[in-house]
Order: structure tokens, then sequence, then C-alpha cells
């Protein structure tokens, strides 16, 4: 592994997306490993992104699937040559990695997040590298696993909730009883993706049925919400006790996440990977 140091690990899941009311639905998502395996390149604007040294490494009952995922360019540096200073090119491309490992049971795919990548552009990349490897899989969607609670402690904070926005997508497999009306509304419509915004500014109801079925199925890996709001905070007018302080979050940002020592020993590491995963598994199915 090289010199120890500390590596963030984000927890998401893969989603079948334009494909997910195809009669062999199934059959598509047993089709996304082989689409890891089969080490996909994209050219996207000056960068070259790929899949490479994937393995399979065994664990709970699961073969899982590591690997890693590489953006590289041909680069040129400014070198000191005498009195001179002049740019050579670098003969072989300059690569940024991250690392991930994939539970093909639940589609949850955990990923390293750095300074070269980080967790947008890894699941973007990561997006377009499936479909082109298997194209027959359609697109899909990955998306973070956010904090359930966290998502419930940030509503019921606000002493007034504005405006919640949801954006969501059906379920790869069966719906959780918690969100499976949602998913009738949008299996009905024969839709891949909802967005729902609820707006009032006298305060929603934090505790109303779509709110809360929402949240789950954001909780779950099947999309995403944003929710806005104010607290009542002491005021130093005269005219007024109290002023508002405006709030706001995405769950993108409460992602459940592991920040991990790297280890010279890889069967210590991977047995980190594949613990956080099999926790998220637990959560999601």
């Amino acid at each position: 592994m090289g010199r120890s140091k500390k590596t963030k690990f984000i927890a998401s899941k893969i989603n079948i997306n334009s494909n997910i009311f195809s009669l062999n639905k199934e059959n598509l998502v047993k089709l996304i490993p082989d689409a890891i395996l089969g080490k996909p390149t994209l050219e996207k604007n000056t960068w070259t992104w790929k899949i490479t040294e994937t393995k399979t490494i065994s664990g709970y009952g699961v073969e899982f699937i590591y690997g890693n995922l590489v953006k590289s360019r041909y680069e040129s540096v400014n070198v000191v040559d005498g009195d001179k200073i002049n740019n050579y090119k670098i003969p072989k491309p300059v690569a940024y990695f991250s690392r991930f490992i994939y539970d093909p049971v639940s589609e949850v795919l955990i990923f390293e997040e750095t300074g070269q990548i980080d967790r947008d552009e890894f699941m973007e990349r990561f997006q377009d590298l499936i479909f082109k490897s298997k194209i027959e899989i359609g697109e899909v969607i990955i998306k973070v696993i956010p904090k359930k609670e966290e998502i419930y402690n940030r509503i019921t904070n606000m002493d007034v909730l504005t405006k919640i926005e949801f954006d969501l997508i059906p379920p790869n497999m069966h719906s959780k009883d918690t969100f499976a009306s949602l998913d009738d509304i949008i299996h009905e419509e024969n839709a891949t993706r909802m967005k729902a915004t609820f707006e009032n500014k006298d305060g929603l109801n934090k505790d109303g049925v779509f709110i809360k079925s929402g949240v789950e199925k954001v909780s779950n890996a099947y999309g995403d919400v944003k929710a806005y709001g104010y607290n009542n905070i002491p005021s130093r007018s005269k005219r007024h006790k109290t002023k508002r302080s405006h709030t706001k979050f995405n769950s993108r940002d409460l992602v459940h996440m592991r920040t991990f020592q790297d280890e010279n020993d890889s069967d210590k590491f991977f047995g980190k990977l594949k613990k956080f995963a099999i926790e998220m598994r637990d959560i999601i199915l």
C-alpha cells in the first residue's frame, strides 16, 4: 500500500434507471459486475478515464469486486536546464486514481474520494463507464447513501420548514413498505425520475406522509432531498424579540463515509472496505 495515510471512502449505490421498467431488469442488474470487470475506457475532455486492476475478493459469503477508477492525460512540467527553464513533456500519462469495492448482492459501491477525484466526478464517470462497457444495461444512476437520522434531525431542528425538494428514482428491485406508495406513483406514470417540491412560507408539516416516505426513500439511495427553513433566535433589536436565521441542507452532504488508515497489509485494508459495504447493505436492504 505504500506510505501510511488516511483515506476517505464514500457509500453509494448503483441503480438501473433508463431500463428500470424492463421485464429483464434483474438480469440487467447482474450484468453490472461484468461491465466493471470489462475494464472500460472513456475519453472525456482532455482526460482518459478507465477502470483498472480489478479483482474479486471474498468475504461475508460475497464475491466483491475491487478496482481503481483512473483519470490520466499527458502533461508537461517546467524544468531547470542550466540557467534556463525549459518545458518538458512527461513521456507517459500522469494518472490519478480512486479505489472502490462493489457488492453485487446489494449494488452497494464504496469508493475513495480524493483531492483529484471528488465524489461527483467519480459517480458521473463510473456511470458513463458502466454504460459504455455494457450498453444493454442502459444508463445507470449512482446515488450516495445519506444518514437517515441526520436528515430527520436537520428537519426537526428547523423551527420552521418552509420548502423541501425531492428528486427520486425507482428502486432496482423490491420497494420497502416505508416508501412503497411513492414507488406506486412513479411506476403508474412510467417515470424514471420524479421531482416534487413542497413550499409554505408559514411552515410545512414536518410529519407529512410524503416527507416521511421521501426521506426513507432517499436514505435507501433512491434520490436526494434539499430542505430550507429558519430558526427563531434572540434579537438585540428593541422592536423585535427574535429574528430569523435561515438554514438549509442537502442530503448529498450527509453521506455515510469512513476514514481509514492505509494498511501495508492488503487483507486488513480489504477487510475494512468489505465490512463497510456490508454495513451499508444492512441499511438499504
